[in-house]
Parts: C-alpha cells; sequence; structure tokens
C-alpha cells in the first residue's frame, strides 16, 4: 500500500467514523473536500488535491454521479458518499 492509499484509507475511516459527513459543494474548502478529492482520483479521476471545491471537482463529482445513477447535482450529499466509500 502506497502513502496515498493509506492517507485515503485513514481519510475514508475518519469520515465513516464521524456522525454525519458534511454537505460539499462548489465553493467549500478544507479536510473534507481534500478527502473527497482523494476518493474521487481513487474512482478514476485525475483531479488535483488542493481542499479546494472548485469547477474540476464539482465535473469530476457530476461524472462520478452520472456513472453510479445518482441525481447529478454536483453536491456531494449522503448518497454521493456512501458510493463514493463503498
Amino acid at each position: 500500500m502506497d502513502a496515498e492509499t493509506s492517507a485515503n484509507d485513514i481519510s475514508t475511516m475518519q469520515l465513516q467514523a464521524s456522525s454525519s459527513l458534511p454537505t460539499l459543494r462548489f465553493g467549500d474548502f478544507g479536510q473534507s473536500v481534500r478527502v473527497l478529492q482523494r476518493l474521487l482520483r481513487t474512482n478514476g479521476y485525475p483531479i488535483s488535491i488542493d481542499g479546494s471545491f472548485g469547477a474540476l471537482t464539482e465535473s469530476a463529482v457530476r461524472a462520478f454521479q452520472s456513472r453510479r445513477g445518482l441525481a447529478v447535482d454536483g453536491i456531494v450529499g449522503t448518497r454521493t458518499w456512501n458510493e463514493l466509500t463503498r
């Protein structure tokens, strides 16, 4: 397991252990966005992990939602988190 995968696993466990997952959308920033970006990269979306939910992150979220048959709104809520962490 490489360092990025290990960090991804730890971040995912931290989010799953929290009582409620944050809803993320365009304009948000911080550690939760970094976790989201790592999960998107793990799922094949080549985006930067910079902690900023900008246009590229939103585009990747929309593509992920479409691929998984979710409502395509670019917002990371419970259903999107659940699919990302499966």
